[in-house]
This record gives C-alpha cells, structure tokens and sequence, in this order.
C-alpha cells in the first residue's frame, strides 16, 4: 500500500511540474526530459487544463543550445543575476558534469529550477530571458562552458566564458568611470569558486549582493 501511495505522489508531482513548465513556456524537450512523460502524455495535458485557451505559447522545435549568446550585452547582466542564483540555490554541481543535458534532469531538479526562476522573475520582474534559455544556462555552467566571476571593480556577480574574452567588469561598471567600492563576496559562492577554479576553467564563482 506504501509502494502504491509513493507512485500516486510522485506522478501527481510529475503533472504537476509539467503544468508549471507549460505555463512558463517550456519546449516539450524539457518537458520530457524532467517528467518522463510522452509527447502525447504532454498534449493530453494541454488539452485537459485548457492552457492553449488561456494563452499559454508552445514553442516548436529544439530547445536552445548556443550558450555563447549569454555574454551579448543585452542580456549578459540578467544571465550573470541567474547565474549567481542558481549557485546559492545547489543548481550547478560542484564538480564538472560530462553531457549535463542527459544526467541533470530529473523530477527534483525540474521543481528546483522552476523554483529559481520563479524567485528570479519576482526579484527582477523586468528580466527577459525565458525559462529555456535560464535551463541552458544551468546545462552550461555545470559543464562548465560558463563560469560565474566577480566584478574586479564592485564584485558583483558577473557570466563569464572561459574560452572567450576575459570581460572583467559588469556593465554597470563599464559605463561608470568613478570607482566603487568593493563589496564582500559571499562565502558560499566563494566556495564554489574556489572549486570550480582549481584546475578546470580557471573561472572564479562571484556573487551579487543582490543575493
């Protein structure tokens, strides 16, 4: 009877996650990938809750892959904000992930992303980076295609590609020539600096104080 109610549970979690993923727009790669529900399974789901009456946008094809797009200047400061997040929050693994795509998604960690973009949304209601693109950035940096740095000028918070330009400073430090002072860098994202510099990327884990 306890195996039966554990099943119950857990597949109630399951619709429960894939109604969240609709609702922020989710491609159905992802979908599947943390539910482990069938593409029917996910139409079915669309239809039953009526999501396509109230609004709710489904996006064809693969999710995005190009994860060098986060260091445009557009976006590079909202990535760096994510970035920071999910570190304190344990979405990126201390140690490198070999195909982070594969070995990631899970049930607990499709709730935990959903969890940390939903507090990002809230904390910066003006962000314009999807729920697709935020999981690309979490693929990302536990392969460590990216890393998280400080700012050498405020230590905030900054994405940084390990094999691309070495940007040092944020971008509201590059449009202000006075200096700032130079703010603490919290202990548990220095932690996971230190980690993840020695001997892998040669990134140093930064976080806002935003944070």
């Amino acid at each position: 009877m306890r195996v039966s109610e554990d099943r119950y549970s857990r597949d109630l979690r399951r619709i429960q996650l894939a109604h969240r993923l609709i609702r922020h727009e989710v491609r159905t790669y992802w979908i599947r990938a943390f539910t482990r529900f069938t593409a029917g399974r996910i139409r079915n789901l669309l239809r039953s809750y009526g999501l396509v009456a109230d609004g709710v946008q489904r996006h064809r094809g693969s999710p995005p892959r190009l994860y060098t797009r986060f260091m445009a200047p557009a976006i590079h400061t909202d990535a760096s904000a994510f970035a920071g997040l999910a570190c304190i929050r344990h979405l990126v693994p201390a140690e490198p992930v070999r195909n982070a795509w594969r070995t990631l998604p899970s049930l607990e960690f499709g709730e935990a992303i959903c969890e940390a973009f939903e507090l990002f949304r809230l904390v910066v209601p003006g962000a314009t980076l999807n729920l697709d693109r935020m999981i690309l950035l979490v693929m990302a940096l536990a392969e460590r295609q990216l890393t998280v740095g400080q700012c050498s000028q405020c230590r905030g918070t900054i994405l940084l590609d390990p094999l691309g330009a070495k940007r040092r400073r944020c971008l509201s430090c590059e449009r202000q020539p006075w200096p700032i002072a130079a703010l603490p860098l919290d202990a548990e994202l220095a932690e996971f600096a230190e980690g993840a510099g020695q001997g892998r990327t040669g990134g140093r884990g930064r976080q806002h104080r935003l944070f």
